[in-house]
């Protein structure tokens, strides 16, 4: 059974070796996008602040996703900003879970947990290079807004959804109390 629930402290060493992995399967395969690797002193905050999400299967740690509602703001401009919404960051399916559909139900999570929350959007921006991620994310219903050339970043490319109620998305990935 998948559940889903805010990582603890206790789950570091997990978050990290998924997050990780992820990473150097990518790196593996010419896309650098987490080439730098994550480290305790990133993710830990993240974990505290109750934004770093993480999927269960059979108590095994499978996916991670961090929804915020602090926007980046070296992308989304001041009236973007002003209005409610979630940020997306961090999704990581665990390699042996891949092409299971596991990173389009987190996505579909994310979207009702923003209209639970009272959101009217929820947001991402993605290694402006990864076209293939930029499918993925279309062929998922989301919107591209414009792509974001700034010199000290390789993110860039910014997508939006509507923050809407899915039941079953809440059904298929149950939440867990902390």
């Amino acid at each position: 059974m998948r559940s889903i629930g805010p990582a603890a402290p206790d789950d570091l060493a997990e978050v990290l070796a998924l997050l990780n992995g992820v990473a150097s399967w990518l790196t593996s395969r010419g896309v650098n996008q987490w080439a730098a690797g994550f480290s305790v002193e990133r993710i830990a905050p993240i974990i505290e602040r109750g934004e770093l999400y993480l999927v269960r299967e059979n108590g095994s740690a499978i996916a991670t996703v961090t929804v915020s509602t602090h926007g980046d703001a070296d992308f989304w401009t001041a009236e973007e900003l002003a209005e409610p919404a979630r940020y997306v960051a961090k999704l990581a399916t665990a390699r042996e879970y891949a092409g299971q559909g596991l990173g389009e139900l987190l996505l579909r999570w994310t979207i009702d947990l923003g209209a639970r929350q009272g959101a009217q959007w929820i947001r991402l921006d993605a290694w402006r290079t990864n076209q293939r991620l930029h499918d993925f994310y279309r062929d998922a219903g989301w919107t591209h807004l414009r792509t974001a050339e700034l010199e000290h970043r390789r993110s860039g490319a910014l997508f939006q959804h509507p923050a809407v109620a899915d039941p079953q998305a809440r059904c298929a990935l149950p939440e867990t109390l902390p």
